[in-house]
């Protein structure tokens, strides 16, 4: 369809509803290539189907006689919010409210009111997440009409703007790669960001009278895939969702609503538009937030997914030991990689400052419960509760390994040899228990812009500006002499020069073996272990 009867400086009603049809038809062409790409926040492969079927929910809310250009518009934000899927097509649909917030009540959009509707859009949907992550569909928000502003005299038609904003689109595109390690492990741009790009792609193809789509699967332009990765298991198992129409005695404000939820998982999203609230959560106990939640309204929608039944995760179901399954908590997604290396079937990390609860440990190792089971916990708490799990449900088949930090977990897992049958595994692990190790926890903050490097030393904290100086203190030739073997554990925040000082002041000593591990695990920057 063709457009040029329409001002080339402004869009109307028609004009909207052909583009909004262009950019469901440019991300439906490829949603499956998006479902291939997803790798965050949970490598669940719905990420094109989310945003399809957000966008499908948007364009069926048009009635055929809609062609007022804030009536078309505020049916189309209406049904996306409602129906929306996913944490991709939550973030979509509260943009797309952004960009109605900014240029409703009127008859058509010129260049100018476009402009700032984007700008005001990306901050909605920045809102909305608790915990933005740069290297998302966010980002490509923000900075493609940022990137896009300098470029623009406001002279140009509305086929110039789009052809100008879709290209820093997918620059910005391209660059998430960079932006998020686990995009650069597998080797891909974010599935989210891409999908946003196709959309805006299709608007522009419409106002060129261009029936052709980009073909995501036929560009050189993008990164092929990393292959033979593992991927994470989410510690939060279901994906939870609902739409909830408040009672008027019963309205809160947005943060009040968060307070409720921002303990209880993460890829959190909350937001409120008109008398509908909107969340999104991962979470493992999302039966007891939908209790709390339904005094406040009536639920609109209501959806609760579990991440464990994907095709992503099937190797839930493959074990590494024949006769029992090995299973892990940890702090850290490096440290949790690190732990299945060494023989663990799945080690779930756990979020920093995050605990668990018995009935959420419970609903984690429920795909094992029903076989020989040997768990390790990374602290006192977690160990405890397994425990009470065994002992409450009477579980002769789980053996709860005598661990309550990451090092004797990474040496006693060291030591095991997986070839054993189960019952002479725990007798292993019985005569491991004196196992002598030795763990410090190093931390890094910044006190009046100058580092400072703490550490525990018996029932005092040692504290310098200067990180050879903690080490000499804590992990001196006396200590360190009863060991042979050390284990470092980098943090995610571990800047290189640390590293590079904490690897040099062990190769001084010829008579221990070191290892630098990439742990990322948050609130230490490096755990020391010794054997």
């Amino acid at each position: 369809m063709l457009y040029n009867d329409i001002q080339k400086d402004k869009i109307d009603g028609e004009l909207l509803h052909g583009m909004l049809l262009g950019g469901f038809s440019s991300l439906s062409h490829n949603d499956e290539y998006l479902n291939e790409l997803n790798v965050f926040p949970v490598s669940d492969k719905d990420t094109g189907s989310n945003m399809k079927l957000t966008f499908e929910k948007g364009i069926a809310a048009i009635d055929e006689d809609m062609h007022g250009f804030d009536t078309l518009f505020y049916s189309f934000v209406k049904g996306m919010s409602i129906g929306s899927r996913g944490n991709s097509g939550f973030l979509l649909s509260q943009y797309f409210l952004g960009i109605y917030e900014h240029i409703k009540n009127r008859d058509s959009a010129a260049l100018t009111d476009l402009v700032a509707a984007l700008q005001h859009a990306y901050r909605v949907a920045y809102r909305a997440v608790l915990q933005p992550a740069e290297g998302t569909m966010l980002t490509v928000m923000r900075e493609s009409i940022e990137r896009t502003l300098p470029k623009l005299n406001y002279k140009e038609s509305m086929k110039d703007f789009f052809d100008i904003l879709v290209e820093e689109m997918f620059f910005c595109v391209q660059e998430t790669i960079t932006q998020m390690d686990i995009l650069s492990e597998n080797n891909v741009v974010d599935s989210g960001a891409l999908g946003l790009y196709l959309i805006f792609d299709g608007m522009r193809r419409v106002l060129h009278g261009d029936r052709q789509h980009f073909d995501c699967s036929q560009s050189a332009l993008l990164p092929k895939r990393a292959t033979g990765l593992t991927k994470p298991v989410s510690f939060f198992r279901y994906c939870t969702e609902f739409v909830i129409r408040l009672k008027k005695e019963r309205q809160r404000d947005k943060d009040y609503f968060v307070g409720l939820l921002e303990k209880k998982g993460d890829s959190l999203v909350v937001a409120i538009n008109e008398n509908l609230l909107k969340v999104h959560i991962h979470s493992n106990e999302p039966h007891k937030i939908i209790d709390v939640f339904s005094k406040f309204g009536d639920f609109a929608v209501k959806k609760v997914d579990d991440l464990f039944q994907t095709e992503e995760l099937d190797r839930l179901r493959i074990r590494k030991h024949q006769g029992f399954a090995v299973v892990a908590f940890v702090c850290g997604e490096g440290n949790a990689g690190i732990i299945e290396q060494l023989g663990a079937d799945v080690a779930f990390s756990v979020p920093h400052g995050h605990d668990s609860s018995e009935n959420e440990l419970k609903g984690l190792l429920g795909e094992f419960l029903s076989e020989n089971l040997i768990v390790f916990a990374h602290d006192k708490k977690t160990k405890e509760r397994i425990k009470s799990i065994k002992w409450h449900s009477g579980l002769q088949n789980l053996y709860v390994a005598d661990t309550d930090n990451l090092v004797k977990m990474f040496f006693m897992l060291s030591s095991m040899v997986f070839s054993e049958e189960y019952k002479n595994i725990v007798k292993l692990l019985e005569s491991l228990k004196k196992m002598k190790t030795l763990e410090k926890v190093i931390k890094v903050s910044m006190v009046n812009n100058h580092a400072q490097y703490s550490s525990n030393e018996g029932n005092k904290t040692v504290i310098k500006h200067n990180l050879s100086e903690v080490l000499y203190e804590v992990l001196t030739y006396d200590i360190l002499k009863p060991y042979s073997t050390v284990v470092i554990f980098g943090g995610k925040n571990a800047k290189e020069s640390d590293i590079k000082t904490m690897l040099a002041y062990f190769e001084k000593n010829n008579n221990i073996e070191f290892a630098y591990l990439e742990g990322k695990q948050h609130g230490s920057d490096f755990i020391v272990g010794a054997l």
